[in-house]
């Protein structure tokens, strides 16, 4: 994932690159997401470092941060940047409603993140998916070799459960060689206030 950065201020430049840098970015002209002091610089995805949000504001800003904040709170605000540019734009928007449900009704909510060795090997664990999930259920792959599910109505245990049979059914394929993957699973917790939480708990695990 790459992050450019056009400010004119070369103490904070410093102090951001630092940042992103230790967030997981590389430094990179072709970027996803842009870091500049001036709302005019073209880029799809514009985070603008400034004390105040312009109006209008232009449609390819994607945030807007204060510099003055500490580094903890920026660190954060790129964590959950990083965020959105890993997380398709369906599955954030069906992640955040049912989140939301979760909270306001006490459903239980869990998701699933599965990470394969190839792309390959995603495609066909994303053909079983379709075929296995409920209705209610939805699925998206990050990228090459990412996938995931979200489970509404599932606590925990149910969805270690589903997980299980989603590996029963993957062991029972032709595969050339061993499957090998990582996954994490989390359920929605009373400590978590927003997708945020849900999604940094999740890519820590």
């Amino acid at each position: 994932m790459f992050a450019k950065l056009e400010i004119s201020d070369e103490e904070l430049k410093r102090r951001l690159e630092r940042i992103v840098l230790r967030k997981g970015f590389l430094l990179n002209n072709s970027a996803d997401l842009v870091f500049s002091d001036d709302p005019r610089v073209v880029a799809e995805r514009l985070v603008l470092v400034s004390k105040r949000v312009p109006e209008p504001l232009p449609d390819n800003v994607v945030d807007v941060i204060d510099p003055d904040l500490p580094d903890p709170l920026l660190e954060r605000r790129i964590e959950m940047l990083k965020l959105y540019v890993l997380f398709p734009a369906g599955i954030l928007s069906f992640l955040e409603e049912e989140f939301e449900k979760s909270k306001r009704y006490g459903i239980p909510l869990s998701v699933v993140h599965l990470h394969l060795e190839d792309s390959r090997y995603a495609r066909i664990v994303a053909a079983e998916l379709s075929r296995m999930l409920r209705s209610t259920d939805k699925f998206d792959l990050l990228n090459d070799t990412e996938i995931l599910i979200v489970l509404p109505g599932t606590s925990k245990e149910g969805a270690e459960r589903f997980f299980k049979r989603l590996r029963r059914k993957l062991l029972r394929l032709d595969w050339t060689r061993q499957l090998l993957y990582d996954h994490a699973i989390v359920q929605v917790e009373p400590w978590m206030e927003s997708t945020e939480d849900l999604l940094l708990f999740l890519r820590s695990r």
